[in-house]
């Protein structure tokens, strides 16, 4: 929070030291000292004097902001001559140059990069680089501790009906460092072994031997990916062949299964006689690995770097304020040591009306409706043409939990204690951004970006086309790698960007470019499957051994705070006891800057992507999902453990923890493909379109596009995408005002093919998806930022209903255009039957707003629309639908599939779509100190990192300023 700022012009040529002094006088010391830091870093680090008049003051001192990003750290020039005395340390418990002989390196290769180890902007970059990918992932037994926990709490005859796909007592427990998994069960993943380390030497060896790109003397500030330039072109084709020899070594070394396919196509492809081919797999993979090197060698070594320049200014300016103010220091260290701290966890696929649920079986009729819908839809059979997924879930502990409801305590143990101590802090509702896939909510819960708009993310879904760049992405697949660069480009601030003055942590998640310390993402997605707890384990290793130096530090501080009071009242006249004490100080001071460093951090964030990831393929609510055994009670399980951690460090009362799920999932009986849909009807009006699909059907292996060249679009009548079952998008292009803008519904009714003839696209799908199509929704207008009308279709009763949504400047209106009376498509008027039902007063507000929001033609704010969504079972649903072409490359057409059915999908879990198990998201906040007086009600996955970082710096957060795209909500928290 900033106080004030200084506003008096300084007279005369008074030395810093006086103008400091002089403050002392004026303010109190605590605020002189936060001016003295900045000066301090200023004149240390920049070499220039600092307008004192542009310095603001900050509370609480260290980590209060403006003082830290703007003065004590902006200075810090991160290089490769930071480390070049340490050209020799250990990896994997030797010698680099040890180390190196040990790896399954060619002669020549080999040989090659042991014989420049002596030069240190090869061997320092690489050494990092290793230790980021062995040493930081090692650091486990890569055991199932979850596995062994719970057989430490139950009995085998307790634990025994809880068998499942993903948990059997018969499994042995092994070092699955090199797993073997069965082809069927979903835990095929990445191999990390010397081969593939091997691979990494290799291509790494290439790129720094022929001097295309070294780090130089100076980090750049932000990753530049490979383009097109004749330099770029060049030094792919001349590694191209070495990466493909080198995936084909590692291949044999991968279980069978969707990644190991993959790998074989493109070495396929590589093969000689394919190779004059410009875009192939091949170039495509030589792209993404050239840039997943280059990009983690230099994070690598930022990350390394980093810390110890922040420790040598902290302690500059530490050793500055002891000789002028030892007490002022005193006083910032007991600020310091009780400074915010924050945790921010994300967690794919968390629900919390399913975990409000589970932990209190008997509150309401969720489960119950669960199970009798389950019966209802499963049973149904459809008139048209369908098909099932290919796995039906064992759910034997939902039907237990509606039966008998009581669980024990081994089940859900930090769920249940959050529940019962901080309730309020937990939204009743969680709204998950329509669509509600995963690509589009996790940037948004893990930044507080919009989507839309400068500053915003950029991405609408899993999938979209950029009709600009003439480029289709789909992110299952090589195009992960492009997301940061994607988002970066809209302008997206991350967490670790706004906080990069602070000390920060990382924990699987992607977007961590400015993180101080990572555990990388898309690492642990390729090697979680196989080895069960891989990112958990070692995220809680690291933050272990942090807490261990916090409660050194703490102590430190303490002792040192003695000494400086000593110090302080030491006369004078005794000059050389003060100098000998100063040194000692001094001495003290440097190391708790160093300890500071390794200590906890002031900002952690951490992603489980596993509830998601297997439901998909069991099913989100089976045995492997909910039971003892599942991924939820194991989730419990590493939450508990980072809840003691934190509790053992010492820092509890002052940690802030919030927590997110990007969107829940529902159950799909039946599944059916909407393309296959289209063509079979255009085929019967004797049409023919060019289609192009970009992306795979839910359950199938990913896709690799060669970012440098594309295949262009130009030409193609339809790109259709699929996403999580959920959410089906159709991008078309005859537009009358040109190819690359989206066309509007009047447009798709004279949709223009080949034959000349013009077809109604939007009446053809509504008809022929009938059945299974709960509304499709286009653009009824060209949509802006601050207007848009979209169109929504589907049937109720076998009667067509065309309904609009409109916003324009604040209000938004929801009509039918079709029939007199209220629109009915998005079931404002219904109650949610998964939760309790609405009281009378509930009741009394409901009719209100429904007379109010459909009753006139005047329209209601998003808060009322909000409002009265959350008493239906669609929360959210008007708003949403209302920002859904905010994003120009959210698709012309996108289908929402009806309760139970899944679009382009072969497993029995889905998301995306609108139904109230797939909308609705897990959001909650705690403290120890501060129980809010009343619940959170409905509210944005996207207000968790604003109300984090309004809590950790005092500022003040408002949607649509400072590129947040989500308010705060810490005013409600107190």
């Amino acid at each position: 929070m900033i106080l004030e700022s200084v506003s008096k012009e300084p007279k005369g040529r008074e030395s810093v030291a006086g103008r400091v002094k002089g403050l002392f006088n004026r303010r109190s010391k605590a605020q002189a000292l936060a001016l003295s830091l900045g000066l301090a870093l200023s004149l240390g680090s920049n070499g220039v004097r600092a307008d004192i008049n542009t310095v603001p003051l900050v509370a609480p001192l260290y980590h209060g902001g403006d003082l830290l990003q703007k003065q004590l750290f902006k200075g810090l020039e991160l290089s490769v001559t930071t480390g070049r005395d340490l050209a020799i340390f250990s990896v994997a418990g030797m010698s680099l140059d040890a180390y190196i002989l040990t790896l399954p390196l060619d002669a020549p290769t080999k040989a090659r990069v042991i014989a420049r180890l002596s030069d240190p902007f090869y061997s320092i970059p690489l050494g990092h680089f290793l230790y980021l990918f062995y040493d930081r992932y090692s650091r486990a037994e890569n055991r199932d501790q979850f596995r062994d926990y719970l057989l430490s709490q139950y009995s085998k005859e307790q634990i025994a009906p809880w068998q499942h796909s993903l948990f059997s007592l018969e499994e042995q427990v092994k070092d699955n460092t090199e797993p073997t998994v069965e082809a069927n069960d979903r835990r095929e993943g990445m191999t990390l072994n010397r081969q593939l380390v091997a691979m990494l030497v290799t291509v790494y060896d290439r790129l720094f031997n022929n001097d295309n790109w070294a780090l130089g003397k100076k980090l750049p500030e932000h990753y530049r990916y490979l383009g097109d330039s004749p330099e770029d072109l060049a030094l792919i084709a001349d590694i191209q062949p070495l990466i493909i020899n080198e995936i084909g070594k590692y291949v044999g070394s991968l279980p069978e299964g969707d990644m190991r396919s993959a790998l074989e196509l493109i070495i396929e492809d590589g093969k000689a006689e394919n190779a004059a081919k410009v875009n192939n797999k091949a170039q495509a993979i030589t792209v993404t690995l050239i840039d997943f090197v280059r990009l983690n060698v230099l994070k690598a070594y930022r990350q390394y770097a980093l810390p110890a320049q922040r420790a040598k200014a902290f302690s500059a300016w530490m050793q500055a304020s002891l000789k002028e103010d030892p007490k002022g220091l005193s006083d910032f260290l007991a600020s310091w040591s009780q400074r915010p701290r924050a945790v921010q966890i994300t967690v794919d696929g968390l629900s919390q009306g399913l975990m409000q649920a589970l932990v209190a079986p008997n509150s309401g009729p969720y489960l119950k409706e669960v199970l009798a819908r389950d019966a209802a839809l499963s049973q149904l059979t459809p008139a048209s043409a369908m098909g099932r997924p290919q796995h039906t879930p064992k759910q034997d502990f939902l039907r237990q939990l509606v039966k008998h409801g009581a669980t024990d305590q081994y089940y859900l143990p930090f769920f249940k204690a959050l529940y019962r101590r901080s309730e309020n802090g937990i939204a009743t509702g969680g709204i998950s951004s329509t669509p509600t896939i995963s690509v589009r909510n996790l940037p948004i819960i893990k930044t507080g970006a919009a989507v839309s708009g400068q500053g915003g993310t950029g991405i609408p879904n899993f999938h979209f086309v950029d009709r600009t760049r003439d480029r289709a992405y789909y992110f299952f697949g090589n195009d992960a790698l492009q997301l940061e660069n994607l988002a970066e480009s809209r302008g997206m601030r991350t967490m670790f960007d706004r906080l990069n003055y602070l000390k920060t942590l990382n924990c699987n998640a992607q977007y961590d470019w400015n993180a101080q310390t990572s555990f990388d993402a898309l690492v642990n997605l390729g090697l979680g499957e196989a080895i069960r707890d891989f990112g958990e384990q070692r995220c809680l290793n690291e933050l272990s051994l942090r807490a261990e130096t916090e409660k050194g530090l703490q102590h430190r501080v303490a002792a040192v705070r003695e000494q400086l009071e000593a110090y302080d009242k030491m006369g004078a006249w005794r000059l050389f006891s003060r100098m000998s004490l100063r040194a000692k100080l001094n001495e003290q001071l440097n190391e708790l800057a160093l300890l500071s460093e390794q200590a906890m951090p002031d900002y952690l964030l951490i992603y489980n992507p596993w509830p998601d990831h297997f439901a998909h393929f069991k099913g989100p609510f089976s045995d492997e999902i909910i039971a003892p055994t599942g991924e939820l009670n194991r989730l419990d399980y590493w939450l508990g453990r980072l809840d003691k951690v934190y509790r053992d460090a010492g820092i509890y009362p002052q940690t802030l923890w919030g927590m997110a799920g990007d969107h829940g999932l529902a159950p799909v009986y039946h599944t059916l493909n909407p393309e296959l849909v289209l063509q079979d009807a255009l085929k019967q009006r004797g049409v023919e379109l060019k289609i192009s699909k970009i992306s795979s059907d839910e359950g199938e292996g990913p896709k690799i596009t060669n970012n440098l060249n594309p295949p262009s679009l130009h030409g193609v009548d339809l790109v259709i995408a699929s996403t999580a079952g959920g959410n089906y998008m159709l991008d078309f292009f005859n537009s009358d005002r040109g190819w690359q803008v989206q066309p509007l519904y009047q447009e798709l009714t004279r949709f223009k093919v080949r034959e000349g003839k013009a077809l109604d696209m939007v009446s053809l799908l509504a008809d022929e998806l009938q059945e299974s199509l709960d509304y499709l929704v286009v653009r009824q207008s060209d949509c802006t930022l601050d207007s848009c009308s979209v169109r929504l279709v589907g049937y109720r009763n076998g009667q067509r209903r065309d309904e609009m949504i409109s916003r324009e400047s604040g209000v938004i209106r929801y009509q039918a255009l079709d029939a007199k009376g209220a629109p009915e498509l998005l079931a404002l008027a219904q109650s949610n039957p998964y939760l309790t039902p609405l009281s009378d007063v509930q009741l009394s507000a409901k009719q209100q707003l429904l007379e109010l929001c459909l009753g006139s033609t005047k329209g209601c704010s998003a808060e009322q629309w909000r409002s009265l969504a959350a008493m239906s079972p669609r929360p959210d649903a008007v708003v949403q639908l209302a920002h859904l072409y905010d994003e120009d490359r959210a698709g012309t057409i996108n289908l929402f599939p009806k309760e139970g059915f899944g679009y382009n999908t072969l497993v029995p879990g889905r998301h995306a779509g609108e139904h109230y198990l797939e909308k609705d998201a897990f959001i909650g906040f705690w403290r120890e100190t501060v129980k809010p007086g009343q619940r959170l009600g409905p509210l944005d996955n996207g207000s968790l990192a604003p109300t984090l970082y309004q809590y950790l710096t005092g500022e003040q957060v408002e949607a649509g300023d400072n590129g947040w795209g989500y308010p705060s909500v810490l005013s409600s928290l107190n």
